[in-house]
């Protein structure tokens, strides 16, 4: 029994953390590319009040 929840549980927990990082990376460049969209605007109001 406790072999079987052994063979069950470690690539469940290899499988979770994957995900988990995967997660991570795509959560992470999805708020650096919205900081740079928000930075290019930040940039264009400021040409603008130049003019």
């Amino acid at each position: 029994m406790v072999t079987l929840m052994l063979i069950l549980a470690v690539p469940l927990t290899v499988w979770g953390l994957i995900w988990i990082i995967k997660y991570f990376i795509r959560y992470g460049v999805k708020a650096s590319k919205k900081k740079s969209l928000q930075q290019e605007e930040l940039n264009k109001m400021k040409i603008e009040d130049l003019k």
